[in-house]
This record gives C-alpha cells, sequence and structure tokens, in this order.
C-alpha cells in the first residue's frame, strides 16, 4: 500500500482524481495534521509527502510528514515541500528564493543512471514549479541527481536509502513526470 501525506497541495488532489485512482493498487491519504492510523495488518511499501504551503520551520503541522518518514522503514518521495521535509530532517538548510519560481522550468540530470530515471532517455526535462524555499544546504547523507537555474540540488536522493526529493511537481509535469512517478513505484514494488 502507498501512504501519502497531504500537504495541502492542489497537485496531489489532482493527481489522485488523475493518476492514483486509476491504479491497480492501494494506496491510503492522511493530512498533514492527522494522526496515523493504521491497522497492524496494513503493509506500507511507500511513502510520498506532498507539496503544500509554507516551509518546515513555519508553524503549519506537519507531525505526520516527520513521523512517516522517521517510522516506515520503506522509499520515500517528496515534492516541492516534501522534498524540503526531507531535507530538512535529514539536517540540510532551506532558504528562500530571491524570488518566487512559479512556471515550468527545465531541469538538467546529473545522475542519468538512477533508477528513477528510468527510461527517461533524456538529461533535460521541463517540469512544473511552484515554491519560494529552495534546498540551500544538502544533508551530508544526501546527493543531488538534478539541478536548475533556481536550485543546485534540484532532485535529491539518500545516498544509502531509497529516498528521493524533488523540488518541482512531477505528479502533475506530463509524461516525463508521471514517469519517474511510477519508477518510484516500482523501486517500492507497488507497481
Amino acid at each position: 500500500m502507498l501512504l501519502v501525506i497531504d500537504n495541502q497541495s492542489a497537485f496531489i488532489k489532482k493527481f489522485k482524481r488523475q493518476f492514483l485512482s486509476e491504479q491497480d493498487f492501494d494506496y491510503v491519504f492522511f493530512d498533514h495534521n492527522q494522526p496515523i492510523t493504521l491497522s497492524a495488518k496494513t503493509e506500507i511499501k511507500g511513502i510520498i509527502l506532498s507539496g503544500g504551503k509554507g516551509n518546515p520551520y513555519e508553524p503549519l503541522n506537519l507531525t505526520s510528514n516527520f513521523v512517516a518518514l522517521m517510522n516506515f522503514n520503506v522509499p520515500v518521495l517528496g515534492f516541492c515541500l516534501g522534498h524540503e521535509i526531507i531535507a530538512v530532517s535529514y539536517k540540510g538548510r532551506i532558504k528562500k528564493l530571491s524570488e518566487y519560481s512559479g512556471k515550468k522550468e527545465m531541469i538538467t540530470i546529473t545522475k542519468p543512471d538512477d533508477p528513477i530515471f528510468e527510461n527517461l532517455n533524456k538529461t533535460e526535462v521541463a517540469l512544473v514549479k511552484r515554491h519560494a524555499y529552495y534546498v540551500a544546504e544538502l544533508p551530508a547523507t544526501f546527493e543531488s541527481l538534478a539541478t536548475s537555474d533556481t536550485c543546485f540540488s534540484e532532485i535529491i536522493k539518500h545516498k544509502e536509502k531509497p529516498i528521493y526529493g524533488f523540488q518541482s511537481h512531477p505528479e502533475v509535469s506530463g509524461a516525463d513526470g508521471v514517469l519517474m512517478v511510477k519508477n518510484f513505484l516500482k523501486i517500492c514494488k507497488i507497481i
């Protein structure tokens, strides 16, 4: 089962309607401020931390994100705010951009052999971005897989665990973005 933490992103709701609802696997959504209550028989195979407003330091209650990230030993994929939460959880730092980034941006993939890019067959991809913050200091246990004009650490991955963060929103970025999300689901052995 896929566990999705909804940080009030309109994009994750669209992703649920247009992608998840058509898949042949189980998933469960919890709001960012809702306790994660699962049956002892529930087998979580992967986690998605959605985007949302604000940042990991603001008073928005993001507890369920941290609980999911630190208590399940499964692959994790963070979009936008979820990406920032992952970085902060592992002692990275975020900073505010000089101006809001709210457009599709070309992302340059620097490590194309990673499984998240399987069958992408290109090193540049246009992804939707909506963010005011970025990962300014990568945690020591992470590496950057892609860069952009606004972010050096556009896509990150834990060096030893299948934990990924995208500063962008691949879930609503068309075929290339959905391919990367599907690759994550393959890593989870969900599909």
